[in-house]
Formats: C-alpha cells, sequence, structure tokens
C-alpha cells in the first residue's frame, strides 16, 4: 500500500494549496477524469480476461498489452489469487483517481492566472492556425494508426484521444505549450514515481515511463480542452444561444444545458480565423487600461473562478474609465458632456425600444445592434475609452440599470462640487458611488455563477433584494474606509468629503481650506484625524451587515471577497493607531498576506483572532519603535548639522 500513501500525501498537499480556488468546472473535471481512471483498471482488467478466453478457444498463447499500457504480464507469470487481483484493481483505481485529481489541481494551479480568451489569436494566420489544428491532429491520427499495426495498443489508444483534442484546441496547446509541460513534466515524475512503488503483483508496477507520460498527457490536453472550450462559450455565447435571456442557463458548469452547448459547441467547432477579435481585444485593453493602480482589486479578483473574473474585469474598467472622464476631463465642460455622453449611452444599452429603433449592421455579434459605434467614437476621448464601453454592452444584459443610474447621480454630484452637509449626506453619497458597484458586482457574480440573471428588477423569482441590499453596504462600508483615509490626499486634488457638521462653527471657512485653498495641513493633523475616526465609526456601524452581505454570496467567491474586505477594514486600526495622519495609510504587507491567508484557507476562530491580534500588536510596535528611531537619528543628524556649522564659523 505504500504506493497510495505516496499519491495520498501528494494530493493532499495540493489539493490542500489549491482548496480556495476550485471551480464548478474543476468539480466537474475530477469527477469525468477521475471516474474515467478509477475505471480504466477495471475495464482493462475485463478485456484482458475476454481476450485471454479467446485466445485458448483458438489455442493461441501470445503476450499481451492492455489498451492503456497499465498493465503488463508479471515478468515471472506466477500466479495471483482472485482475491489478492481483485484488491489489486481496486487499489490500482484508487490510486489513478488520486494522480487524476492531482493532474486536474496542478493544471488548475498553474493555467488561472491568466484569461484563457488571451491565448485564442483570431488574426494569426489563418493558414497556419489551419494547420496546426488540422495537420497536426490528422498526423496525430495517423501515428495512432501505425501503432496500433506495431501492436502498441496503448499508444494508439493515447494518439487517439490527443489527436481529437488536437482538433479541437491544437493552437491553444501550442501557445500554452509551457504550462502543459511543466503540468506534464511534474505529473509524470509523480505518476511514475507511484508506480515503481507499488507491489509486484499491481498492475501499475509495471508501468513504463512511455505509459505514464501518454496518461497524464492525456489528461493534462484534457483539462486544457476543457478549458479552452469553457472560454469560448463565455466570450462568445452566440455561437450556441443567441437569445441573451437564455444564456444564463449557460452559466452553471454544473448544469447538463451547459454541457448539451458544450457538445453543440465541439459538433459545429469554428476555426480561430472564424471568430471576431473585437472581444478579446477589448479585454486585453481593459486589462491595460486597469494597469498597476488596481493591485488590490487584481489581487482580489484573481481568486475568482475565470468567467467571472473576466466580466468584473470589464465591469470595473467601465466605472473607473466612466469615472475619470467625469472627474479628470481637461475642462469642467469637457467632464459636463462625458457625462452626459455617459448616460445617454446607459439610456441607449438599457432601454433600446426607448432609445434607437433603428438596427446597425454589426459584424461583431457580441454586440448589441442598435448601438451606433460610430457614433460614440467620435465623442469619446480615445479608441480604448470606446473598447472599455463596448465590453460594457456585451454584459449589459444582466444588470441592474437602476443602480447604473444611481451611480451616475454620484458622478454629477462630485461635477457639482456641493459640500457634504450632514452625516447621512455622506452615507447616502458612500451608497451611490461604490453601494450600486457593489450591487452592480452581485449581479454580475450570481449570473457568472448560475444563480440567474439578477438585472431586471420587476417579476424577476431569481433576485434577491435582501442579498443585493447587503452587498450595498459592503460597498458604502468601504467607501466610508476610503474617504476617512483620504481625507488629506483629496484635499490636495481639490476636494472634500468630510461633512460641514463635523467642522467647527463656521464650517465653510473649514471647508474653504481643505477644497478650494487645498491646504489641509493648515488645519491639523489631529483634527484631520478626528474626523477620519468619526467616519470610520460610521463605517463599523454597518460592517456588521456587510459581512451578512458576504455570507449571502455563492461560496466560491466568499473566501476573496471577504479577504478584501478585511484588509480594507484593517485600514482603520492602522490610522488610529498612527501617531500622525499619514498621506494615505497602508495596511503593513506582512498583515495583508496574513488576513488573506486566514480568509482564503479558512484559518478562523479564536485562535486564529488571537494570533492576529498579537501579530497586530507586535506590528504596530515595531513600526512606532522605528518611527521613533528613526526620528532621534534625524534629530541627532540635524544636531550634528549645527554643530558642525557652529564650529565653521
Amino acid at each position: 500500500m505504500t504506493y497510495m500513501y505516496y499519491a495520498s500525501a501528494a494530493l493532499l498537499v495540493t489539493f490542500s494549496i489549491y482548496r480556495p480556488f476550485i471551480t464548478k468546472l474543476d468539480k466537474v473535471k475530477y469527477g469525468a477524469l477521475g471516474g474515467a481512471s478509477f475505471l480504466a483498471p477495471f475495464v482493462i482488467d475485463y478485456n484482458n480476461r475476454a481476450t485471454t478466453t479467446n485466445q485458448q478457444q483458438h489455442h493461441q498463447q501470445h503476450n499481451m498489452t492492455s489498451i492503456l499500457h497499465l498493465i503488463h504480464v508479471n515478468a515471472s507469470n506466477m500466479p495471483v489469487s482472485s482475491a489478492a487481483s481483485s484488491q489489486s484493481l481496486v487499489s490500482d483505481a484508487v490510486v489513478l483517481f488520486m494522480l487524476t485529481a492531482f493532474i486536474v489541481s496542478v493544471c488548475g494551479l498553474f493555467t488561472r492566472w491568466h484569461f484563457p480568451i488571451t491565448f485564442i489569436k483570431p488574426n494569426a494566420s489563418s493558414l497556419v492556425s489551419g494547420f496546426v489544428r488540422h495537420g497536426l491532429s490528422i498526423l496525430i491520427i495517423l501515428m495512432a494508426i501505425t501503432s496500433q499495426y506495431a501492436s502498441l495498443q496503448s499508444v494508439s489508444f493515447a494518439l487517439t484521444t490527443i489527436g481529437l483534442l488536437w482538433y479541437i484546441a491544437g493552437p491553444y496547446f501550442i501557445r500554452r505549450a509551457r504550462v502543459i509541460a511543466a503540468t506534464a513534466m511534474i505529473s509524470t515524475l509523480l505518476g511514475f514515481f507511484v508506480c515503481c512503488t507499488a507491489y509486484t503483483h499491481s498492475k501499475l508496477y509495471a508501468t513504463s515511463i512511455l505509459d505514464c507520460t501518454l496518461f497524464v498527457l492525456v489528461l493534462v490536453l484534457s483539462c486544457s480542452a476543457i478549458d479552452y472550450l469553457d472560454t469560448i462559450l463565455n466570450t462568445y455565447p452566440h455561437l450556441v444561444q443567441k437569445d441573451k435571456s437564455k444564456q444564463a442557463a449557460l452559466q452553471n458548469q454544473a448544469s447538463f444545458a451547459y454541457w448539451m452547448a458544450v457538445a453543440q459547441l465541439v459538433a459545429n467547432m469554428p476555426n480561430e480565423s472564424d471568430l471576431h477579435a473585437s472581444p478579446i481585444e477589448d479585454l486585453e485593453t481593459a486589462i491595460r487600461v486597469l494597469g498597476p493602480a488596481s493591485r488590490s482589486w487584481k489581487t482580489m479578483a484573481a481568486l475568482f473562478p475565470v468567467n467571472l473574473r473576466q466580466d468584473l474585469c470589464l465591469l470595473y474598467a467601465f466605472f473607473r474609465t466612466a469615472d475619470d472622464l467625469v472627474d479628470d476631463a481637461p475642462t469642467p465642460k469637457q467632464c459636463e458632456q462625458n457625462l452626459i455622453t455617459i448616460r445617454k449611452f446607459l439610456r441607449e444599452v438599457f432601454f433600446p425600444a426607448q432609445a434607437n429603433k433603428q438596427h446597425y449592421l454589426q459584424q461583431d455579434l457580441t454586440l448589441p445592434g442598435h448601438i451606433n459605434w460610430n457614433y460614440y467614437a467620435a465623442l469619446l476621448p480615445n479608441e480604448d475609452v470606446l473598447a472599455i464601453f463596448r465590453n460594457f454592452a456585451r454584459i449589459s444584459h444582466y444588470l441592474c440599470p437602476r443602480a447604473m443610474s444611481e451611480l451616475t447621480d454620484a458622478w454629477e454630484h462630485d461635477l457639482r462640487g456641493e459640500p457634504v452637509k450632514k452625516q447621512k449626506d455622506l452615507l447616502n453619497y458612500a451608497a451611490l458611488i461604490s453601494g450600486t458597484f457593489g450591487e452592480l458586482c452581485t449581479c454580475a457574480i450570481m449570473y457568472k455563477t448560475g444563480r440567474g440573471s439578477w438585472g431586471k428588477q420587476k417579476n424577476n423569482k431569481a433576485r434577491n433584494e435582501d442579498v443585493l441590499s447587503r452587498a450595498r453596504a459592503t460597498g458604502q462600508c468601504l467607501q466610508l474606509i476610503n474617504i476617512a483615509r483620504d481625507v488629506i490626499a483629496d484635499s490636495f486634488v481639490g476636494r472634500c468629503y468630510v461633512p460641514l457638521q463635523y467642522m467647527p462653527y463656521p464650517p465653510q471657512d473649514m471647508y474653504h481650506i481643505l477644497k478650494v485653498a487645498r491646504n489641509p495641513l493648515l488645519v491639523g493633523e489631529q483634527t484631520l484625524k478626528s474626523f477620519s475616526i468619526r467616519i470610520l465609526g460610521l463605517a463599523d456601524q454597518i460592517s456588521d451587515k456587510a459581512q451578512k452581505g458576504i455570507d449571502g454570496l455563492p461560496e466560491e467567491v466568499q473566501d476573496s471577497i471577504r479577504a478584501a474586505f478585511e484588509i480594507y477594514m484593517a485600514i482603520g486600526p492602522t490610522l488610529v493607531n498612527d501617531p500622525g495622519f499619514p498621506l494615505r495609510a497602508k495596511v503593513p504587507k506582512r498583515q495583508q498576506q496574513w488576513i488573506a491567508l486566514r480568509c482564503i484557507y479558512g484559518f478562523r476562530g479564536p485562535v486564529a483572532r488571537a494570533m492576529s491580534t498579537t501579530f497586530y500588536e507586535m506590528v504596530s510596535i515595531y513600526s512606532r519603535a522605528f518611527a521613533r528611531l528613526s526620528n532621534t537619528r534625524k534629530t541627532a543628524a540635524a544636531a550634528r548639522a549645527v554643530v558642525a556649522a557652529a564650529t565653521a564659523n
């Protein structure tokens, strides 16, 4: 049983690391590929027994080779009892299942950090792409036929499977060759080591390195082919279902409808050159636009399933781009014009019957046909912004129009530059600017995880208003923390969200210093810090509801969102414990890593809280001691400089 222990140990370690990232599609891979591997020894044994019986009937004596070459005749030809043989088959089946689960986990761990759709190149040479897909798949099938004639049945079976997979996603395999090769190499070494440690009467004991390599390669390419089909279906759903209201049924990878759509896609598999390049190019534009300024967002989103992460990237890119259009245009008049353009665009996207009855000819079928993109190309600043708008139009069918309307109201508030008078006005603003974005993200999360479309408000059985209300509270809470942290930074750019209610009488004087004069240091650090602490208190009041909002989300996204939420919430204690008021308070990187690990891997409870509190205190003590030491050194250096100057005089 040694080989079973080695296989289980490798699976346990890999599965423990990969557990937070497991998606529904991964679970299907575990079930389908693992089930096939589990049944393989029994099928092979049955085939061998049938072949042996047939040979005995014809009085032929031949050495037998299994279909997958996992079984070879024992060199000693010693008889094995029926009970031992059955036990060996069960052990082999369990080991193959564990090795398959290991391969699926490693493959998922290596491939999930990039969008699979970016490895599909519709603009690549159709001749080269066609040769890679059709030519090489035919060549592999011919090699399989040759192996069959040479009585290499395991090689023939493996090459046949690889040839079929290559026909589906050959060019994709080439572009992901490094990841596929790394996964196959690691898995082959482990698999061969496990087989070498098997009992002599085990069918796996006689497995050669070639058999092991082919077995692993079939599984790795199967995982990659499934990812390829999933990303095609996610980006080009019109290939299977043109009715957007029915595309929600294709979002659950564990459903029968999804796999029927995959089968339909395989039956009518398009070449890469047949796909329109615009959705992929626009996604790459969104990734580039987000850039290094959105590291925290990308870190959190990296934990989501790929199909959800792709749409959230498009949504967040539109949010950031539209916000920049309204806030950072060269002139106030241009800011107002951009807001008008955004509102007109949203009306056309969400209410096509009211906005424009004309249908424009679109080569890209992923875009709604009632929008005149040439018109917006003339209004928007550049092609990148137009690409971001196209991205939003592609996912708008499951988003909530009311939430987007409220978001534009928040941008209008920023544009008017009116002061926040009371505390309730601050809460309303935070709910508009980030609460609505939280609601939009929830719509995307629910849709892409197979919970239906939550965009439509009336007569929508899938929509849960309680969950959306809590999601708004989550966004509102994070926005309050952001405002509290950036009191000084906002003042330097002419913004002030501190309620006049907090300021000493007359509040207009201090508001003028912060917003117009842009001189927050004139107010004083401690005064500004007192404002921030009061705003943080508001965030604490709604944090419980925000936490419940996270609990109402699907399990596959709860850990990542909770990690981001708690990291952001940790800004409050960091700001309070700082002796001054930093320009932009940040949670120490090691503390962020600890929070992320604790949330992602479920390390919670009283022990975790005690360790977390101790760790935070140690970091705080270290930070304060380091700050005092730095100040002492600066003071000493200044004193020495004064003494040196006096001596020189």
